[in-house]
């Protein structure tokens, strides 16, 4: 691990356009084989874009009804990542927890794209605010509709945790607190791993996330519809609380 700590060292918080397959294949060596215990069932669709697909793990020796759901979504600054970023990434998310006899689905979300052959302007004018949390409600619903089937590891829809890595944590935020009052399907636990709340606007590529996504990178634009800005207006009497 020494040379990704002096990766880590070099690059701060520094995170880039192509930064983030650097990050993966430095990473890719630490990542285990498809385990045989865990079965995979691959591309499943949950909404009308493109990047509406979802993979299932299984554990294939544990035919109890009513398992715990884990959900987990990706980051990648709003602009990058991927379900299947490799054979083995986000793979190794999915089989860790299903080797805990828990089902996991490992979900896409549509991103922000750019222009990679020399401009920097997004590219996909669609994908905007809400589109990331709107993809968070239709894969717990497409858990709630599927998940207790046998063929997807009888998960149960009582047990599902939520589990976001980075601006998807923020998609999985926004999705939750834009309904303050509204707790369906029902969400048994959420877990945030590096999710930005809030932004640091000072940072060129984030002010061009912020443009795209929000149509703004103005505070008094997306400040509210943040994750954090969502919180805090959540009435006291919201079940999020």
């Amino acid at each position: 691990m020494d040379h990704i700590f002096a990766k880590i060292a070099e690059e701060t918080s520094k995170f880039n356009l192509g930064d983030e397959e650097i990050w993966r294949e430095l990473y890719e060596p630490f990542y285990g084989e498809q385990p045989r215990d865990v079965a995979v069932i691959r591309d499943q669709r949950y909404g009308s874009a493109q990047r509406n697909l979802l993979d299932v793990f299984v554990p294939v020796n544990n035919r109890q009804h009513g398992k715990p759901v884990l959900l987990f979504v990706h980051g990648g600054g709003f602009f990058s990542g991927d379900k299947r970023w490799s054979e083995k990434c986000w793979a190794n998310v999915g089989n860790f927890f299903a080797q805990q006899n828990m089902v996991v689905v490992v979900a896409n979300h549509q991103l922000v794209t750019y222009d990679r052959s020399g401009g920097d302007a997004p590219v996909n004018f669609d994908v905007q605010y809400p589109a990331g949390a709107n993809d968070m409600q239709l894969v717990r619903e497409w858990i709630y509709d599927n998940i207790a089937a046998a063929k997807f590891g009888r998960g149960s829809v009582d047990k599902v945790v939520l589990f976001g890595h980075s601006s998807g944590g923020a998609h999985i935020a926004m999705n939750l607190y834009g309904s303050p009052n509204k707790v369906f399907p029902p969400v048994a636990g959420v877990m945030y791993l590096s999710v930005p709340f809030w932004y640091d606007r000072t940072r060129p590529i984030r002010q061009k996330i912020l443009q795209a996504y929000y149509g703004s990178d103005s505070e008094e634009v997306w400040g509210p519809q943040s994750a954090l800005g969502l919180f805090q207006r959540l009435p006291d009497d919201s079940p999020w609380l």
